[in-house]
């Protein structure tokens, strides 16, 4: 299952995200979001290589499944992306 969401800590760290930096400032000094520490958090595997290219609105469906070999259902209130329950779940 996904980890449970803390509006509170998510709102935090949006307040303290530095993009230029790509890191976090915070009162006991700066962090930085590994892969190692996203893998952690999401129980999503890092091992293998990596997804990567443009993709673009129109066209996410497509590379989703050219990816991962699947994609999920299009939702009418969802211009792109996957949501982290299905792709824990394929």
């Amino acid at each position: 299952t996904p980890p449970t969401l803390v509006h509170t800590a998510l709102t935090a760290l949006v307040d303290r995200w530095r993009p230029e930096t790509h890191s976090f400032h915070l009162p006991c000094g700066e962090m930085t979001v590994t892969l190692e520490d996203f893998a952690m958090i999401t129980a999503l595997s890092i091992k293998g290589h990596a997804l990567i290219g443009r993709v673009d609105r129109k066209n996410w469906p497509d590379r989703v499944t050219a990816l991962i070999g699947d994609c999920p259902p299009i939702k009418s209130n969802r211009t792109s992306g996957v949501a982290l329950a299905w792709l824990l779940d394929h």
